[in-house]
């Protein structure tokens, strides 16, 4: 079934459909409908009792907007972009690091510098979907992906909608350490709405620009004891470092939990992450992770894991 014809069918069966349809609809929002809704609570349930309930970590809510200093410090206000190339003729915007993954055989174009994607538009001579004009020679830009509001009237308190759940705990993690009396390791936890203006939204509820995001962050100190791999030892992962992206033939790597860990391609505690999905009844072949390279991290992040 093609991709089309499975939103469709969600469409009617009332899983999901695009909002605001009756006033022409808005590109990369989606209402969860009755069927949907109540599939979704059910994802989010099975993934709070794998990944806090049985692990014994807590659960916070915190707010949507934060104010523009906590975007400031995480590097967000700066970094947190996507390439964008306007058309010339009909000012449609597009994802310049799209353009290039879908019209050449190129993978991971995001990880270009843009003067890079610049002469790849031009090289293969890259047009505008929505109306075939050239693209070559036109400037691509960072966007940033964040959604800018006030706090309270007038424009002198700037604050964004939150484009990941992380901030609302980084930002509150020495009141969450007393919380866990001071004491490593701990993990909070935190389901809810992360938003990102994304410069072309596609593949229907894959990529939108306000979605549900569940996650775990996991405090640790490096110079104690790590989990107990035991009994995930065994359990194959697909690895994708950074050794083997920057090949021009780099591939994937198949390694149990023990293997990995033991070459030291992924931490302890990220291997161990890993396999939890796996008890969640997901297919294995469809669990995998890609550590970012250095140009796709923002901020002060010294790494980071795609899962």
């Amino acid at each position: 079934m093609s991709r089309s014809a499975l939103v469709e069918l969600a469409k009617r069966r009332g899983y999901f459909f695009q909002s605001a349809g009756a006033y022409g609809g808005v590109s990369g929002f989606y209402t969860y409908g009755p069927q949907g809704a109540t599939l979704k609570q059910n994802v989010e349930n099975a993934w709070r009792e794998r990944f806090q309930i049985r692990e014994g970590h807590r659960e916070i809510d915190a707010p949507t907007v934060m104010p523009e200093a906590v975007f400031e410090a995480s590097g967000h206000l700066d970094t947190f972009d996507d390439m964008l190339v306007e058309c010339p003729e009909c000012g449609e915007s597009h994802r310049a690091d799209h353009l290039i993954e879908d019209e050449t055989d190129i993978e991971e174009a995001e990880s270009f510098p843009i003067e890079e994607v610049e002469e790849l538009i031009r090289e293969h001579d890259l047009r505008c979907p929505n109306c075939d004009a050239e693209l070559a020679g036109e400037p691509v830009e960072d966007f940033n992906l964040m959604f800018e509001t006030n706090i309270g009237p007038g424009d002198s308190s700037p604050g964004y909608l939150r484009p990941e759940t992380a901030q609302g705990i980084f930002v509150e993690f020495p009141q969450l350490a007393e919380y866990a009396r001071n004491q490593l390791p701990f993990g909070i936890t935190q389901i809810g709405k992360a938003y990102r203006n994304e410069i072309s939204p596609r593949k229907s509820i894959v990529r939108v620009r306000e979605f549900t995001q569940a996650e775990l962050e996991h405090f640790i100190d490096p110079n104690e004891g790590g989990p107990e791999l035991d009994r995930v030892a065994d359990v194959e992962l697909t690895l994708y470092p950074v050794e083997e992206q920057q090949k021009e033939d780099g591939e994937y790597l198949t390694r149990t939990v023990e293997e990995a860990v033991e070459e030291g391609i992924v931490h302890e505690w990220i291997a161990y992450y890993r396999t939890l999905p796996l008890l969640l009844g997901l297919l294995g072949r469809r669990i995998g992770g890609r550590r970012r390279l250095r140009i796709e991290r923002f901020g002060g992040s010294s790494g980071g894991e795609a899962v």
